[in-house]
């Protein structure tokens, strides 16, 4: 179990550290919003549907009274802006919500590509972009990236290239953010979700038996690695990784010369 003492700020400071996650009404987000508040962080849940978010509220408020909530669409960067004004500063940022829309390259509509790009992406940048500011010293973005992302994937062109726009940025923002004193990692999960589960349905259907790579572990346990590993790390730039009890990272490409 992850002691509460370990989430008070390190400059005397005793007041508990905030963790704000976007997508936290289901899957990873919520279970990593449950497992946060449980180990003494407050918790800030951000979702679209205000009704879902006044339950999950409800839910953690009998744990802990250190729940707020931010209801907008992270697509929508004026929204977004305006109620993530509200909060005064924040500790650790988890660019969680996200959504897909696969279909074979040649079948991808314009519509499917906009809207994931728009929601993985861009909904990541106008998050980070309007908190960064806010972010304490020794604070953390935390984007949620996919092996789609590192390696690609058949049928998913769209997540694909979102999540690998992630990862560049993870990169570039480690470089720039250091001299503030802010990390900025990624987490590449393996679990299975509500929208992991229709894709691994198909591929059992298919296949009979799933890929390795499809062989997912559980919400709680990614959840339980970036309390335990990527919050309280010193690491700035890395891409880690989470599937079960498959724990690491990922190694920066490295240039091989043809002759």
């Amino acid at each position: 179990m992850i002691e509460k003492y370990c989430w008070q700020r390190g400059d005397g400071n005793k007041k508990m550290k905030k963790i704000l996650i976007t997508g936290a009404t289901r899957g990873i987000g919520w279970m990593l919003a449950q497992k946060a508040a449980a180990a003494g962080l407050e918790v800030i849940l951000q979702g679209r549907n205000p009704y879902v978010l006044r339950e999950k509220k409800l839910i953690l408020s009998k744990k802990t009274n250190k729940v707020m909530t931010s209801c907008f669409d992270i697509r929508n960067r004026t929204a977004a802006k305006r109620e993530l004004a509200r909060i005064v500063d924040i500790d650790y940022i988890v660019n969680n919500a996200g959504m897909i829309a696969d279909n074979w390259w040649e079948k991808m509509c314009i519509e499917d590509w906009d809207d994931v790009l728009a929601t993985n992406l861009t909904g990541a940048f106008n998050v980070t972009k309007a908190l960064t500011p806010k972010l304490n010293p020794n604070g953390q973005i935390i984007f949620m990236t996919s092996q789609a992302g590192l390696l690609g994937n058949p049928g998913q062109a769209n997540y694909s290239a979102a999540k690998a726009a992630l990862i560049g940025l993870t990169y570039t923002l480690a470089a720039e953010l250091q001299r503030c004193s802010i990390r900025v990692n990624a987490v590449s999960p393996g679990a299975v979700t509500e929208m992991t589960a229709p894709v691994i349905a198909k591929l059992k259907a298919k296949y009979g038996e799933l890929p390795v790579e499809w062989q997912l572990g559980s919400t709680e346990a990614v959840a339980e690695f970036i309390l335990a590993e990527v919050l309280p790390t010193t690491r700035t730039g890395t891409i880690f990784a989470v599937n079960g009890n498959r724990n690491g990272y990922w190694s920066k490409p490295q240039y091989v010369p043809l002759r």
